[in-house]
């Protein structure tokens, strides 16, 4: 046990010490400073601005909800919503006591449906953005420079092609009554130390970023490493692609050799037209195409995957689809494929509707097959 006086012995040289400036602590360096300081879904500190950074899992996909709390009406604007989290973000809406005024999509994505057409379901008044260069249909269709905005606060389009020819980021103003630092939401053009694929289009165009002020706040569509937000002068000097010269970011971008993503059949088609669920209207033709899941083609418009026709994935097992061969072979292994078959179709999420059907088969065989095991055992239990 350490005596007392030992204690009051060393009190006044400790603090003898850190009044000393050669025990000060020394900085590090700005740029580490800042991307420490970055970090967090509240970093600014205007009092009009009312910041909420959200996220769907399934698609690590980046949901922005922005208002003008100094407004009477609290008009806000929600970037980049999932279908999936719809519900959430307008309850989220409710509770803060905001109006929402804009669904705002950066580009068209590829890897989930947007949400636009379910919150305009919900909140009539709601208009959806997508920028012009994207072909995509929207309330609103924006281009380079265009302003949008809700109550005093407004968003700057930026354009930014190259993982699509539509991409845009939005970026709020630079008057002094708008948020400092600014911010910018960059959709895939760039993610946190590297960037969306460019291969349906092979280029990029990043400079609308990178002139931006060092400490703008960098908000991606997407992340998969935990990461939230980044800055201009962090990504200057560490994007493994996008700080790299033109010929290495392109020998860089065509060597990923990505897959196709898993939504791409589903989500492009919907996406285009902002993820719209009317029912069909008199005014459309019976003969007119509807996609899956109730998303309604744009007449005369062959769909299109950033730059190139849209092919569907083909099924597993020779085109059969899973489904269905659980259910052929469910004849000669006892019908035990079937109730598998049953069980995918009850509690896991089927992405692909052309599986539905042979999920559906094995349901129904399997329970005539209950039915029949039942009533065996119990015919056989009587002549006992």
């Amino acid at each position: 046990m350490v005596p007392l006086r030992l204690y009051r012995h060393l009190i006044p040289q400790l603090a003898a010490a850190a009044r000393s400036p050669s025990c000060a602590p020394r900085p590090i360096s700005r740029l580490p400073a800042l991307a420490m300081a970055a970090y967090g879904t509240g970093a600014c500190a205007d009092s009009k601005l009312l910041f909420r950074q959200l996220f769907e899992k399934e698609s690590s996909t980046y949901t922005y909800l922005l208002a003008d709390v100094g407004d009477p009406e609290k008009p806000a604007v929600l970037i980049d919503p999932v279908d999936r989290t719809v519900d959430r973000d307008l309850n989220l809406i409710k509770e803060l006591g905001l109006k929402l005024i804009y669904a705002m999509n950066t580009h068209v994505h590829a890897d989930h449906v947007t949400g636009t057409g379910l919150i305009k379901t919900k909140l009539p008044g709601a208009k959806s953005v997508i920028s012009k260069a994207s072909g995509a249909k929207a309330d609103h269709s924006v281009e380079h420079g265009d302003k949008i905005y809700f109550g005093k606060l407004f968003l700057e389009v930026r354009a930014t092609p190259g993982h699509t020819a539509g991409c845009v980021t939005y970026v709020t103003g630079d008057s002094p009554d708008q948020p400092s630092p600014r911010m910018a939401f960059t959709g895939d053009a760039l993610i946190i130390r590297a960037c969306g694929r460019t291969d349906f289009q092979r280029n990029s165009y990043w400079p609308q970023i990178f002139t931006l002020p060092k400490d703008t706040l960098l908000y991606p569509a997407h992340d998969y490493k935990g990461f939230t937000v980044t800055t201009v002068e962090e990504e200057v000097a560490y994007n493994a692609r996008l700080s790299k010269d033109k010929e290495t970011f392109k020998t860089i971008m065509e060597n990923l050799n990505l897959s196709c993503p898993k939504m791409i059949d589903v989500a492009v088609p919907a996406n285009m037209v902002c993820g719209f669920q009317d029912p069909p209207s008199k005014a459309y033709s019976a003969a007119a195409p509807y996609y899956a899941h109730g998303y309604q083609d744009v007449q005369g418009y062959i769909p299109v995957v950033e730059g190139r026709p849209v092919r569907m994935r083909r099924l597993p097992c020779c085109g059969l689809g899973m489904g269905w061969f659980l259910f052929i072979i469910g004849f000669f292994f006892a019908a035990i494929p079937w109730y598998v078959g049953a069980f995918v179709l009850i509690c896991v999420r089927v992405h692909d509707y052309r599986e539905k059907p042979g999920y559906v088969a094995c349901t129904i065989a399997a329970s005539l097959a209950a039915i029949a095991m039942l009533l065996g055992a119990t015919k056989g239990a009587e002549v006992w």
